[in-house]
């Protein structure tokens, strides 16, 4: 994050994605629901941070830090940053993807519209599997 932020000029706005903690529930969800049986310690670390939502940083679909949602804020502020947006960059559509995406265009268009509508919405947050922050550097001075 400093290395992006020392080549960001004064003003540069800053997009950061994040995995959201509870993306691999909804991978499970509509990919492998078996794996909620995963008796393995990375299954059951999972489990466990999602129980107490902490973060959890190892397997699960991929080897990744998964973040709890209302730990992005708090991590973000830490640096000279004016935060713009957090969103939920597939909003509510991420379980339902393969459905809304399989209708027509005017159906889509109109999940689209109401996902651009609510993306900002704190409480949908955990709907999301990816979530973007963005925030403009702060002039200094």
């Amino acid at each position: 994050m400093n290395a992006a932020l020392r080549l960001l000029n004064p003003g540069g706005n800053l997009y950061v994605s994040f995995i959201n903690l509870y993306a691999n529930l909804v991978y499970a969800m509509k990919f492998a629901p078996e794996c909620l049986l995963d008796q393995s310690e990375a299954g059951l670390a999972y489990m466990r941070a999602l129980q107490t939502c902490k973060p959890f940083c190892g397997n699960a679909f991929t080897q990744a830090h998964f973040i709890y949602q209302q730990d992005i804020q708090p991590f973000m502020a830490q640096f000279p940053l004016e935060k713009l947006h957090l969103f939920g960059q597939e909003c509510i559509t991420s379980p339902c993807e393969r459905n809304i995406m399989a209708q027509p265009q005017e159906v889509i268009d109109a999940w689209l519209n109401l996902c651009e509508s609510l993306s900002e919405r704190e409480e949908l947050l955990s709907w999301a599997e990816h979530l973007m922050y963005i925030g403009r550097k702060k002039i200094e001075g």
